[in-house]
Formats: C-alpha cells, sequence, structure tokens
C-alpha cells in the first residue's frame, strides 16, 4: 500500500534534512490522498510549529511539484529550477491563484499519524473554534425548587471532513451555607459526512451530581444521523447510537448496563434575531430516562444574546427517595467568540 511505504521511507529522513520522520509521514500521508486540498491543509497546520523552509525541503522530497506547491502555500519564493527525474507519488493539480493568506483559511486536517495528531489539535489556530460562553441562573421544580447559579461554555471545531462540538455547564447554589447545587456536565460529539443526507458520529456524555441519587453517569456511542429536513428555516437531525452507561450509584456503587440513544435536534429560524431550538432524548437501558429541551435564543448585537432555556427528564426507574420528573428553567446572557 502506498501509505505505509510513504511512512518507512519517511523514517529514514534525518531531522538536518527536512522534517522530523513523524511530521514528514504526516505531509507524506496527505499527498498520496491526491488532493490538494488536503496537501494545503497539512502545510499549513505543520507551519504552526515548524519552519516554513524545513516544510518546504520535507514537500520537495516527495516531488518536485509538492515543494513547488508548499513553497507558495508558505508565501516562499519559488526558484525556476529544473528538478532531478524522480518517481511521482501522486500527480496534483495547482491552483496558481492560492496564496499564503488563502491557504491559511482553510481548516487543518486529521489524519492517522499518532504522533502528529495530539500536536495537530492542541496547537490549532485558536480563531478555527468558535463557541459561547454562558452566566445565568437556573430555577428548579420537582425534587427540589431552588434558584441556582450556571456557568456555561459551548465551543464547535470544524476539521476537514468531521465537525466537532463540545459544552460544559456547571450549575452552583447554597441555601444557608448548605450546598443547594452542585452539577456539571460535559458533553462532546465528532460528527462527519456519510452521504447528502447521512452522517456518522460518536458521541459521550458526562454528568456529576452529588446530591442527587449517583455521583456519576455517563455514556459514549458510536451511531449515524439522518437529516430529514433541510430547509433554510428549518433543520430537523436524528441520531440513534448504541454503546454503553456508566452509573455510579451513591448506595450501589458503579456499574455498566448496554444502553442505546435515540435524538432527535429541530432548529427553527422564528426571525433574523431569533432561534427557537428543540432537543429531545430517549436513552435506553436498564435505567432509562427522557429529556425534552427548548432554547429560545435572541440576539442582542453582534456577540451578545439572551437565552431561555427550558429542559424537562423523566426518569422510568427513579432512585428511592427521588420524584420520576424534574424541569428546570434557565436565563442566560451569553456571549460568543
Amino acid at each position: 500500500m502506498i501509505l505505509p511505504a510513504l511512512a518507512a521511507s519517511a523514517l529514514a529522513l534525518s531531522p538536518a534534512e527536512g522534517l522530523e520522520p513523524p511530521y514528514q509521514a504526516l505531509l507524506m500521508a496527505a499527498a498520496a490522498e491526491d488532493d490538494i486540498a488536503i496537501f494545503t491543509n497539512a502545510v499549513t497546520v505543520l507551519a504552526l510549529t515548524r519552519s516554513a523552509e524545513r516544510i518546504a525541503a520535507g514537500a520537495a522530497r516527495i516531488s518536485h511539484s509538492h515543494g513547488v506547491i508548499a513553497r507558495r502555500i508558505l508565501g516562499l519564493p519559488v526558484a525556476p529550477v529544473t528538478p532531478a527525474p524522480e518517481p511521482a507519488v501522486i500527480a496534483v493539480e495547482t491552483d496558481a491563484g492560492l496564496d499564503a493568506a488563502q491557504a491559511s483559511k482553510i481548516d487543518p486536517f486529521w489524519i492517522a499519524a499518532p504522533a502528529s495528531a495530539v500536536e495537530l489539535i492542541t496547537r490549532a489556530h485558536s480563531e478555527l473554534w468558535t463557541g459561547k460562553v454562558r452566566l445565568g441562573v437556573r430555577a428548579d421544580s420537582g425534587d427540589t425548587e431552588r434558584l441556582d447559579y450556571t456557568l456555561g461554555l459551548d465551543a464547535e471545531r470544524e476539521l476537514v471532513g468531521w465537525g466537532f462540538e463540545t459544552s460544559a455547564i456547571y450549575s452552583y447554589s447554597e441555601t444557608d451555607d448548605n450546598v443547594g447545587r452542585d452539577e456539571l456536565i460535559v458533553k462532546a460529539r465528532g460528527e462527519r459526512e456519510a452521504g447528502e443526507r447521512w452522517t456518522l458520529f460518536a458521541n459521550t456524555e458526562w454528568e456529576r451530581d452529588q446530591l442527587s441519587g449517583f455521583d456519576w453517569t455517563g455514556f459514549l456511542g458510536v451511531g449515524a444521523g439522518y437529516r430529514a429536513l433541510q430547509r433554510d428555516a428549518v433543520e430537523w437531525t436524528l441520531r440513534a447510537a448504541p454503546g454503553l452507561r456508566y452509573i455510579s450509584e451513591v448506595d450501589n456503587g458503579d456499574y455498566l448496563e448496554g444502553a442505546f440513544d435515540l435524538l432527535s435536534d429541530m432548529e427553527l429560524q422564528l426571525s433574523d434575531t431569533m432561534r427557537l431550538e428543540s432537543e429531545t432524548r430517549l436513552l435506553a437501558s436498564n435505567s432509562a430516562r427522557a429529556d425534552q429541551l427548548f432554547r429560545l435564543n435572541t440576539d442582542l448585537g453582534d456577540l451578545w444574546s439572551l437565552e431561555v432555556r427550558y429542559r424537562y427528564r423523566y426518569e422510568f426507574d427513579p432512585e428511592p427517595g427521588f420524584e420520576a420528573g424534574d424541569s428546570r428553567t434557565d436565563l442566560a446572557l451569553i456571549r460568543e467568540f
């Protein structure tokens, strides 16, 4: 196969002659994809941690044309040199209009080079991330009735072929010097296109609430999504994922169980400044639960917005002393970045 052969040849390179072996292997793997956009992304990402000259030298070891393309992406002068004959790994069509400024706007990619993948993520351009910071208050009803303070963070990242989003919400309150709420919810999902309407994804969710019947619950699943409706003002996506659920109960200890996650996400653009989102979820397992979440977001300017959120949760097998149904209403001020 081409990719293992490229990686093997990269390991024979001396760092003084170009890139270190893991980075040379990454560049060769990108070239083997026979896609100018992927190769451009690889050069752009390597430029975060390696000098332009070393990257250009590494690209030139693949082929003369790859060296020329890399130098154009990096903004280096291209000398009119006639290269010695060498076997071409792939043929790549160049884009004469592509310059470094344009290349920097293309998102980096993630391919199978473990040593490089970690560095690609940890050293990625901050402008490739988008997200929101939220600060608000929450009113609970059900097992308890109280007013909590919330702090949340949502973040999204685009990789080539993949979308990654994560969120974390922390809630805390005190009553008469006693902790009334100490809750943390963390979610993450990576999703890639698998057709015009289909997607493949992996998702995980962890929730800590030491004042409920459990310390931690978590879910990890892999599944498929289908965009049932795609219009200018309406989007509706269905997702299903088998997986494992981890539960750490106060009285019964820790255990794992099989689970099946069913989700329905709908977004309605009510006006230029107002958006309504609905998220319906059924987590089917021995201790199944259902969630319905509504979010109404109103823009207050370019970066600020106000969000009202209502969530109802139903536990099919609640812990003794806890109600099956629980609802909460959030009001939060959001700042985008």
